[in-house]
């Protein structure tokens, strides 16, 4: 009798793959979401590479391939997820048509959101308490981000004085006070509020730092509101 031939029976395949062959074209934004959250819990000095790409889901191998070394992984995360917010705050403000006194409170709020989020609360931390020890990174960051965002500032208040709404200042020296101030009040939510007597809402900064600033620069003062 002829012998009967037995068909292959196929091989299932595990629909569980890599995160990296699922979605490839993912990996490098998953690598930043991971190195952002790495970077502000550890520091710079205290983040491995192969801590980020576990987070990432992704080998360490796959790591490299798109980012040579821990300092060009911190220097694209900066980039991918600090600078995006600057440019956005800039395209904010050329294509506002209101007041410059509207504007510069919008974008004083806008600001205040972004300094206020946990991950950037620990990377800036980081970039006060570590960057020092590493020059480049320092200038880069300091270029990049502190630069930037204080001419996003700047132009506000040179508006306003162009258009006689706010009285003659130094907008570097403002700009410089509104950076310090949101993100060092950011700083004290962050680490002391939970023992502060007196427990003052994030929206109520916001405003007393928007009041303080406008009272500053106006050249005409604003009408108080009516006691209740």
């Amino acid at each position: 009798m002829p012998r009967s031939r037995r068909r292959p029976v196929p091989t299932r395949r595990s629909s569980r793959r890599p995160r990296w062959q699922r979605r490839p074209d993912a990996r490098p934004e998953e690598i930043l979401s991971a190195a952002l959250d790495v970077f502000g819990e550890r520091g710079f000095a205290g983040t491995r590479c192969d801590e980020v790409a576990r987070r990432a889901g992704v080998s360490k191998g796959t790591l490299y391939l798109y980012f040579d070394s821990k300092e060009a992984l911190f220097r694209e995360m900066v980039r991918a997820k600090i600078e995006g917010l600057i440019a956005s705050a800039e395209e904010f403000v050329r294509g506002w048509e209101g007041s410059s006194a509207d504007l510069f409170s919008a974008l004083l709020e806008r600001y205040w959101a972004a300094v206020n989020r946990p991950q950037h609360v620990r990377l800036s931390r980081l970039v006060m308490s570590e960057l020092g020890s590493f020059p480049e990174l320092a200038r880069f960051y300091y270029q990049s981000i502190v630069l930037r965002g204080r001419r996003v500032i700047e132009s506000v208040i040179e508006r306003g004085m162009a258009a006689g709404e706010f009285r003659p200042v130094d907008p570097v020296l403002v700009a410089r006070a509104v950076q310090t101030l949101s993100v060092q009040l950011a700083q004290y939510r962050s680490c002391f509020q939970q023992y502060d007597t007196v427990q003052v809402p994030a929206e109520t900064l916001l405003r007393g730092m928007v009041d303080l600033h406008l009272h500053g620069l106006l050249s005409s003062p604003l009408t108080p509101a009516p006691e209740a």
